[in-house]
């Protein structure tokens, strides 16, 4: 490939990835269509994991070249990597405990299918435009640290495309080529192929945009890849290479903001270069980069714009050579042997019990328990399916064991979430009371279908736990978990009735 050229893509993807992300930034997941113009555009020089993992990446390709396979990953992110939300905090978790990828991606993981591993996939492009079989590749090695099925087909399936839009300058026929690629039958290849069946079938934009928002802008976690690369694809189509109707189609969407309109930038970039963004928006962006600090301490990582895309040209020189055997296909990771349960936990389970708060008493009382039924599960999230039904109420005990040793009573967090309305005691002291009826979402964050909050233990603490949840009908989900202020979950809680 002509260096020139190259290097015109290579400063338009991370622009276009600077700049898509900082119009989305302000309209991450809220509850409504955005409905901005261009005027309603301000940019913000704050750091942004979109484009920051990116940068940890390229340090590894240097370090590892390509030897930067899953154990490689794995070593980057309990070395660099320190803290994260959703599926990061899930996979660091798992990695500290010595599941590592695949399996660390699949393992307890409520967020698989989120769009943290999507946003990652440039790199891989520009590492190796027209080679979709190596970019895929390491995307899939990529992202499966902390994502499984939809998850991992969402990064490779935007690798494989820029990889080719950087060669060809189309962004139909890139997106058409990745599509080819994904298995059919799968969620991701439905959903895309009906974006490209409205395409080809010339619905306008208005209609396009309408039946994207009813049939697929409805997953309760505002973060799953699968919806937001419907909008990704359908901004990038109907956008037609304008980089403001690409980013205000994909913003005004709603939903993931930053990351849908990040990727739409920096694709136009990949496909089209410079010349895709107006000369007003280019000068932006600033030449140093805004970057957390658990970036900008990494050996060697650019810290400026232009030395962003020197690294990137050099370390594709270096590598694209070394490229000889063509790559295989995803397959998600299937469990051979049972996974280790360090989160196994047994619950007391009482159904539309009348003498639950009696029940409550003498478990405080005694300390322990006589009769009922205990059911265990062993992982973080409760499936409570098997015991709702008729709009029941469900009454679960268990005593909490705080054996966390080096942690500060004042920075611990709890996160209680249900999928239907829940009431929580611990000691006997309601401390949350909370009928949204949203679908949960088990995070320290942005804890939906019930809260996160401040919540004191000590060492040794022994607490006795009682979550009630009302009008139950499968499927039925629940997750009382304990982190810090950082999102880290906390190793050592235990739930028993012991």
């Amino acid at each position: 490939m002509n260096k020139k050229f190259y290097e015109d893509k290579v400063r338009g993807c991370w622009l276009g990835k600077c700049l898509g992300g900082i119009a989305g930034m302000p309209f991450e997941g809220v509850p409504y269509l955005p409905n901005i113009t261009e005027k309603d555009i301000h940019v913000k020089d704050v750091p942004n994991d979109d484009l920051e993992m990116q940068l940890v990446w390229l340090y590894g390709l240097k370090k590892y070249s390509l030897e930067l396979n899953e154990k490689a990953f794995a070593e980057i992110w309990l070395d660099h990597i320190p803290h994260g939300c959703d599926e990061y905090s899930m996979a660091q978790r798992n990695l500290r405990r010595g599941i590592l990828p695949p399996a660390s991606g699949w393992k307890d993981n409520f967020f698989i299918d989120g769009m943290g591993a999507t946003i990652r996939s440039e790199i891989w492009a520009l590492m190796f435009p027209g080679r979709p079989d190596a970019a895929g590749f390491y995307a899939q090695q990529d992202s499966q640290v902390d994502h499984w099925g939809n998850g991992v087909r969402g990064e490779i399936f935007m690798a494989m495309a820029e990889s080719m839009a950087c060669v060809n300058s189309d962004i139909a026929a890139s997106l058409r080529y990745a599509l080819s690629k994904t298995e059919k039958g799968t969620e991701l290849h439905q959903t895309i192929g009906k974006v490209f069946a409205l395409y080809d079938a010339g619905a306008s934009e208005k209609d396009a945009c309408e039946y994207i928002l009813l049939h697929y802008q409805r997953h309760p976690n505002f973060t799953h890849c699968v919806m937001n690369l419907a909008i990704i694809v359908f901004a990038l189509l109907w956008g037609k290479g304008d980089f403001m109707k690409t980013t205000l189609l994909a913003v005004n969407c709603g939903r993931d903001t930053d990351c849908t309109g990040a990727s739409c930038g920096a694709f136009l970039g990949i496909a089209l270069g410079e010349k895709a963004f107006p000369k007003k928006w280019r000068q932006s962006v600033k030449e140093e980069l805004a970057l957390s600090e658990y970036v900008r301490i990494i050996p060697g990582v650019p810290l400026t714009f232009p030395e962003l895309v020197r690294q990137t040209i050099e370390t594709h020189e270096k590598l694209f050579p070394l490229l000889k055997k063509k790559y295989p296909a995803y397959k998600p990771f299937v469990p051979t042997s049972a996974l280790p349960s360090p989160d196994a936990s047994v619950w007391l389970l009482l159904e539309d019990a009348p003498d639950a708060d009696t029940m409550e008493k003498a478990l405080l009382k005694k300390g322990r328990y006589s009769g009922g039924k205990t059911v265990r599960f062993d992982g973080l999230i409760l499936d409570l399916s098997a015991y709702a039904h008729d709009a029941c109420t469900l009454d679960l005990f268990t005593f909490l064991h705080m054996e966390n040793k080096d942690v500060k009573p004042e920075n611990v967090v709890i996160s209680a979430t249900a999928d239907v309305g829940m009431t929580l005691w611990i000691d006997g002291q309601r401390i949350m009371n909370h009928h949204s009826r949203l679908k949960m979402l088990p995070s320290f964050h942005r804890a939906e279908g019930g809260a996160a909050f401040a919540f004191p233990l000590h060492y040794g603490d022994r607490k006795l736990i009682h979550l009630r949840l009302y009008y139950c009908l499968p499927p039925l989900k629940a997750c009382i978990m304990f982190g810090n202020q950082w999102n880290d979950h906390l190793e050592k809680i235990r739930f028993s009735m012991d």
